[in-house]
């Protein structure tokens, strides 16, 4: 554990990414960190662009370096450049560590991989109990459908409650699947209509599933799950019975006068005991079948897999595109609407300065000094825009920091907790400590998503606080910010917003997202990106 200090002048304790090495292992060196293209979204040739970037990391890197370290950075608007104090935390709340699994929660993890267990046991008693007191009523429904289908409308609407009532069972068989082995299943994509929204897009969605052959597999599934439990429930129950008769007989001969024949009590008693252990058995090893049946049928074919693949790519490729319009307008804008006008003021004050140096040398003089912090105004706008494009911070100290400056120049006060160590990863694999699992790009995407929410805090939510949260779970790099504002935050995609774009960018990065902004708040943006 390290101690940071932050650039408002406080110290913050991150975690930073360290790899356990065995024995006997020679320690290397690692590698200097150097910004990854990918992380710029691009926005034309892509050698003019790296080169581009790399200037405005060259230019940008003294004056954020210098901002990173100094005390007394601003964070509120309006302080007339005094600087307050550092952002206060929530009174009676501390700083919450990211959430870790518990040892109890891994070890329960890796021995349901290992082994089902009783949990797999219980698991195809349910489908016993179940194949009877469940199984008999979407089979009746579905009879009562293709029945009535002569008389169309109770038939159509017979079979479509059966299909409602189950798309319900099919998800409830996967859930169950997945909670009681640890298997994470791959589901097929769900089609979509290119209908317009609407009563007919809803329709033709329901009717693209149901011809679906993921939906008829799931279907096909739950039916001889139930009948595989059905049948080993009761062929348990017939076992138990049995040994059970005979250890009672073997007790006492009198229990069934003139049924064992010439069957002494001691070949009773063994008997018995043969049928009780091979009942245990058959409960032991009655989820392995039940196991291979999940696996077999509820994940999605290679054909669906690759189509979903490629689906996500496309969405992917879109979102790159998107992005890099949105970038290009961002960027034009700031252009045309900042340093342009500041530039040509300039220009005219240092024309107006040169006509007047022979006539009258004091007007020239206060034209000179006001184009010059014209032009210190340009550069520091220029520094901004580069700023927007990658962040050299970014890159010289890491996604801890450059999101410790993004909060210090936010005008709301913002905790900040920042672990980039895959703990769960490592523990699973047997390994001691944690396992850095983000790269460039990753971190790339989390700092614009921050600085895109932190100042949609600080223009429009009227809050008093923020927090921001990223950590690394299974792989995946986690980005939460919330507020305490106003809410009533949304995506506009048609008027360009800046969650819209944040929204592009996310997508292009394969990842997903997720904005909970109710009307009077409060307001929590969640992001998911993969590490790798």
């Amino acid at each position: 554990m390290n101690t940071t200090p932050s650039p408002d002048g406080a110290r913050e304790d991150v975690t930073r990414p360290t790899i356990p090495l065995p024995q006997g292992t020679p320690s290397t060196p690692p590698e200097p960190a150097t910004p990854d293209p990918t992380a710029v979204i691009p926005t034309g040739d892509e050698n003019d662009q790296n080169h581009q970037a790399d200037a405005a990391a060259q230019v940008d890197r003294a004056d954020e370096t210098e901002a990173a370290t100094a005390s007394g950075t601003d964070t509120a608007a309006g302080t007339g450049g005094t600087p307050p104090a550092p952002p206060a935390p929530v009174p009676g709340a501390a700083e919450t560590p990211a959430p870790q699994p518990s040892a109890a929660e891994l070890t329960e993890r890796k021995w349901r991989k290992g082994y089902p267990g009783f949990f797999g046991i219980a698991n195809v008693i349910v489908s016993g109990v179940l194949a009877v007191v469940w199984l008999w009523l979407p089979v009746v429904v579905l009879i009562a459908g293709l029945s009535g289908l002569f008389a169309l409308g109770l038939g159509l609407l017979a079979l479509f409650v059966w299909f409602v009532l189950q798309r319900g069972i099919n998800r409830v068989e996967r859930f169950r699947a997945e909670a009681v082995y640890g298997d994470g299943i791959a589901s097929a994509p769900t089609p979509e209509s290119a209908y317009a929204p609407g009563f007919s897009r809803f329709m033709h969605n329901q009717w693209l599933v149901f011809k679906s052959p993921s939906f008829w597999r799931s279907t096909a599934h739950h039916y001889i799950k139930v009948i595989y439990g059905g049948f080993v429930c009761g062929l348990a129950a017939l076992g138990l019975t049995f040994a059970g008769l005979l250890a009672a007989a073997a007790l006492n001969p009198e229990f069934l006068p003139g049924q064992l024949g010439d069957f002494s009590r001691l070949g009773s008693g063994l008997i018995a005991l043969a049928a009780f252990v091979s009942t245990v058995l058959i409960l032991l090893l009655s989820p392995y079948p039940d196991r291979a049946l999940d696996r077999a049928l509820l994940p999605a074919t290679r054909t669906e897999a690759l189509r979903a693949e490629v689906k996500t790519l496309d969405r992917a490729r879109a979102g790159a595109v998107d992005a890099a319009t949105s970038e290009r307008l961002r960027i034009e804008r700031d252009l045309h609407d900042g340093v342009q006008p500041m530039l040509v003021a300039t220009s005219m004050k240092l024309g107006m300065a040169k006509a007047k140096m022979d006539t009258d040398p004091e007007a020239a003089k206060a034209l000179l000094t006001e184009a010059h912090a014209e032009s210190k105004a340009a550069i520091t706008e220029l520094r901004q825009l580069a700023r927007g494009i990658h962040p050299a911070v970014l890159s010289d100290r890491g996604l801890d920091a450059a999101v410790s400056a993004l909060a210090a120049r936010c005008a709301v006060p913002v905790r900040v907790t920042v672990d980039l160590l895959d703990h769960s990863a490592a523990q699973l694999a047997g390994v001691t400590g944690s396992v850095p699992l983000t790269k460039v790009s990753s971190e790339a995407v989390a700092y614009f998503v921050v600085a895109e929410a932190l100042t949609n805090v600080s223009k429009h939510s009227l809050a008093t606080e923020a927090h921001v949260r990223i950590y690394v779970r299974d792989g995946r790099l986690h980005i939460s910010v919330s507020d305490n504002g106003r809410g009533g935050a949304r995506v506009d995609p048609v008027v360009g917003s800046g969650l819209a774009g944040l929204a592009d960018r996310v997508t292009a990065a394969r990842g997903t997202w997720a904005l909970t902004s109710p009307v009077g708040g409060p307001t929590t943006l969640v992001v998911e990106v993969p590490c790798a």
